[in-house]
């Protein structure tokens, strides 16, 4: 004997719910992890400008006529060269000069250095 049947059983309902909300679970952790990498890129783009703003200070901007004598500029006397903190939306990003020879040559080099800690 069979019988005609309508409509779902509750069985069918509870797992067309459980696979609903695996899918539900996979967007909802999609959107906070790309919150996150867009927040950071965000930071990484401000920490690039922080370090281009330190480094075209001008302590380290030399022509041709200063470029001479030792300890005239930042270029050759590091302590002119001042590490400084900057803080935008909350962020403190910490700015570190470092100058060193470049073997072979007269020719100084400089190494801005940014760091920063993300809140979580």
């Amino acid at each position: 004997m069979t019988k005609d049947r309508i409509g779902v059983s509750l069985l069918e309902i509870i797992v067309a719910m459980l696979i609903l909300s695996l899918v539900m679970y996979g967007f909802v952790s999609l959107f906070t992890v790309s919150k996150r990498f867009v927040y950071h890129s965000g930071s990484r783009v401000v920490s690039m400008e922080v370090g281009k703003f330190f480094f075209e200070d001008p302590g380290l901007s030399v022509s041709a006529d200063e470029y001479g004598p030792p300890g005239k500029n930042c270029l050759y006397n590091e302590s002119l060269c001042v590490d400084t903190n900057y803080t935008l939306n909350n962020i403190l990003f910490n700015v570190s000069y470092k100058t060193s020879n470049v073997t072979g040559t007269t020719l100084r080099k400089v190494v801005v250095n940014v760091n920063w800690t993300e809140p979580q």
